[in-house]
């Protein structure tokens, strides 16, 4: 029993972490739009994983409330026509330029 126990906690402790070659080395969770979000990003790139589970949300909508919770966690605005993906993970690019 412990063969398959192992394995299946290593498996689900990996959910919601970027890979390492992405280079994504900051971390922070926000709420957007009735959905959960945990954002992995760096000064220039941003993934946002939808944790909450909903049944057959709308992808527009998904997006829009993945742009607004990584504009809140990262302090960065979204670059315009850059975040795509599915309704689990969506990749965007930041502008962080202190203005």
């Amino acid at each position: 029993m412990l063969r398959f126990l192992l394995p299946l906690l290593l498996l689900v402790s990996a959910c919601n972490s970027a890979h390492p070659l992405d280079g994504l080395n900051r971390s922070g969770t926000a709420s957007a739009g009735g959905h959960d979000f945990r954002v992995n990003w760096n000064l220039e790139t941003a993934q946002a994983t939808r944790t909450n589970p909903t049944w057959r949300p709308g992808l527009a909508e998904v997006v829009l409330a993945a742009i607004q919770a990584t504009e809140t966690v990262t302090g960065c605005k979204v670059k315009p026509a850059t975040a795509v993906g599915d309704i689990a993970l969506i990749n965007m690019s930041l502008d962080c330029r202190v203005e």
